[in-house]
């Protein structure tokens, strides 16, 4: 009997111990965690003129627009004795005019940069080239000559054939790029230049890019 009261006191102590315990819990007010702060330290972007310079001139010519042009031409040679020798073709030419600028006529002098340790402010000013014809390409496949009037005594006379057909393709060549020119193919060509220029400064990380063209 005395063994069954004794644990009923030690049973009533425990329960009482953990009742002022979480009491004791339930009162305490831990602080709340405030949150972080991060401090971000700006970057600074360290460029420079010559930098710029070999990104550009890494672009060598920029071709920025092409224009296929076609024409005929006839073409007819006379000669032998008193012009016995006659032959005429007509020969018909396919032309691709490029134009661009060659961006390796840019120098350090061309680019102007400031404000280049920061880079919220940072702008570059280029002065590239005005844009120019660059190559005029024949289509082989489609350039041919589609009418022939060789001399009656070709076999006496032979033919003027490779001849007239340089004539006739340096002609067409010429009537070809001045086509371009009429249409306007230097302006597109150096409209396109100024904005890949810009295009390119402006991946480099520069947030403001003028572009200007020499001679204006």
């Amino acid at each position: 009997m005395k063994r069954l009261l004794l644990l009923a006191l030690v049973l009533l102590l425990v329960i009482a111990l953990a009742a002022a315990a979480m009491s004791a819990i339930r009162s305490l007010r831990l602080p709340v965690p405030k949150p972080l702060h991060i401090i971000r330290t700006p970057t600074t972007i360290i460029r420079s003129g010559p930098i710029i310079l070999e990104a550009i001139h890494a672009q060598a010519k920029l071709e920025t627009i092409s224009m296929v042009f076609a024409n005929d031409q006839d073409v007819s040679k006379v000669w032998g004795v008193a012009g016995a020798c006659r032959e005429s073709i007509t020969y018909l030419g396919y032309y691709t005019v490029t134009a661009g600028v060659d961006l390796n006529e840019i120098t350090a002098d061309d680019i102007v940069v400031d404000n280049d340790g920061n880079p919220a402010l940072a702008e570059v000013t280029i002065t590239i080239p005005p844009a120019a014809i660059l190559h005029v390409e024949p289509d082989t496949q489609r350039s041919r000559v589609i009418h022939q009037e060789p001399s009656i005594i070709s076999q006496i006379c032979g033919t003027q054939l490779p001849d007239m057909v340089l004539e006739a393709q340096k002609n067409i060549q010429e009537y070809c790029v001045n086509a371009a020119l009429q249409k306007g193919i230097l302006q597109t060509a150096q409209e396109r230049a100024g904005f890949e220029i810009q295009k390119l400064l402006l991946t480099v990380g520069y947030p403001k890019v003028t572009v200007r063209f020499g001679g204006e």
